[in-house]
């Protein structure tokens, strides 16, 4: 004889699928929190969705959101890398960048990825920079002079132990013996009475030449550095490595910056831990 109980049981059973399914429709980020189903999203629908919004107009702290709401994949359009994800993210644009654009990539119900064309925004004002900005840019973030520190009891240039000393130790040039290396090196405009200038536009150098600068807080070792600059179009006082040919160098690890003075390092290729670095100390002018 067939159960009347357990025969109610699956009544109620068969009556919750439903309910179920429709409460897990509801539930669906997709569908709800993130915009509607998108199996069919095409690239012009996510372009004319998303949106880049500054802080306020030029700031260099931009929004990055798409209306409805979507979980998207954020990429700088010009290196190509992921540099942010979510729904409402915010991206930090660094010196000296003064135009940042963006395109985003967002993932359809089938499984699929739709990709949005970029999209652009003018920066003309920088704030909540890292520190280090300040320190080497100064409080207005405008343009410093920097020059040889000849006041450094460990001389103005020089090399010593990689990722371990923090200034010129094994070899030591001082103030007065800077001329003839600068002049030794083709660079004869480099010595005592040489000057740069860096600032968020760019950098111009007492040999004539201009070019660009970047500063990040990134280290290769806690405690010893404090972040790194990177030149390009043109190199700092003396920013040659003696042992390779004098090859010209555009990264260097950022040893002091205090606004007042500025210690670079630069390994030679493949240093290690002591291994041969070449040191700068400046001072601002």
């Amino acid at each position: 004889m067939f159960n009347l109980k357990k025969r109610n049981n699956m009544k109620k059973i068969f009556f919750a699928a439903p309910l179920l399914a429709m409460l897990l429709v509801a539930c669906d980020p997709s569908t709800s929190e993130y915009g509607s189903p998108a199996a069919s999203l095409t690239s012009d629908e996510l372009t004319s969705e998303l949106q880049l919004n500054p802080k306020s107009t030029g700031n260099n702290n931009i929004t990055v959101v798409t209306s409805p709401a979507r979980y998207i994949k954020i990429y700088d359009a010009t290196t190509k890398t992921l540099v942010g994800e979510g729904t409402n993210t915010t991206i930090q644009v660094t010196p000296p960048t003064t135009t940042a654009s963006f395109y985003v990539t967002a993932i359809n119900q089938d499984g699929s990825i739709t990709t949005s064309s970029a999209k652009s925004v003018n920066v003309t004002e920088y704030t909540d920079l890292p520190k280090i900005y300040y320190k080497i840019f100064g409080d207005d973030l405008g343009t410093t002079k920097w020059s040889w520190d000849t006041t450094a009891s460990d001389g103005v240039w020089g090399n010593g132990g990689y990722l371990e000393a923090t200034g010129p130790g094994w070899w030591v040039v001082q103030s007065s013996g800077i001329d003839e290396q600068a002049t030794g090196k083709g660079l004869p405009n480099d010595g005592l009475s040489g000057w740069m200038t860096l600032s968020l536009s760019g950098v111009n150098t007492s040999r004539g030449e201009t070019g660009k600068v970047s500063v990040t807080e990134d280290v290769v070792k806690a405690n010893w550095d404090i972040g790194t600059m990177t030149f390009s179009g043109t190199i700092p006082l003396l920013g040659v490595q003696p042992n390779k040919g004098n090859a010209r160098q555009y990264v260097y690890q950022i040893l002091k910056a205090d606004g007042t003075y500025l210690r670079l390092c630069a390994p030679e290729p493949g240093a290690g831990d002591w291994g041969t670095a070449w040191f700068w100390n400046f001072k601002k002018q």
